[in-house]
């Protein structure tokens, strides 16, 4: 049996919608991306601005469909829904350091995260997604395209590198479920 780390699907969401969408949540209020649980500001370990959007969002309920797809012919994790969608946008140089996604204290279990690429790949440079794979040589995820999503396992270390110019805007979700035993 293979393990697989992560699946990914090509411009599932068509350019055209990813660009309304930005349009339409660009000047939105964004808050500073928060650390352990949403509770802490630390621009050493993340500095980006989030959104959160509400659950009857036709692109989140668009990328939850496709994270049932995946779980389903994949993993097949035992999952309930997921937690509020985080629009996320970096610009000014905006990063995230190796982290997991995994719950904190009492609340869902986190099992799934996934990503959708909002932007096209030219309008920024650097940040990068990155997972964690033990080896000094970094492995490329196929995450560039806009309109493209990644889902992996929320116990998963990754990052985004550095942002070195233009601005990135993607979706991400937090898929939970029964606790593990």
């Amino acid at each position: 049996m293979t393990l697989y780390r992560y699946y990914y699907k090509d411009e599932v969401i068509s350019g055209k919608d990813c660009d309304e969408f930005i349009d339409k949540y660009k000047d939105a209020e964004f808050n500073k991306g928060l650390v352990g649980g949403n509770t802490t500001e630390n621009l050493e370990y993340r500095n980006a601005k989030v959104h959160w959007l509400e659950n009857n969002n036709l692109l989140v309920r668009t990328l939850w469909s496709y994270v049932l797809e995946i779980n389903q012919n994949f993993w097949q994790l035992d999952i309930d829904g997921h937690q509020k969608v985080q629009l996320t946008k970096y610009d000014g140089g905006g990063y995230y350091e190796w982290h997991k996604d995994d719950s904190y204290g009492d609340g869902p279990t986190r099992k799934l995260s996934a990503v959708l690429q909002l932007s096209k790949p030219e309008d920024y440079k650097g940040c990068e997604l990155q997972l964690f794979n033990g080896s000094d040589e970094l492995e490329e995820l196929p995450i560039k395209k806009q309109g493209s999503i990644i889902v992996f396992k929320s116990d998963e270390w990754h990052r985004i590198t550095k942002l070195e110019g233009g601005m990135r805007y993607s979706l991400v979700m937090w898929i939970t479920g029964a606790k593990l035993i």
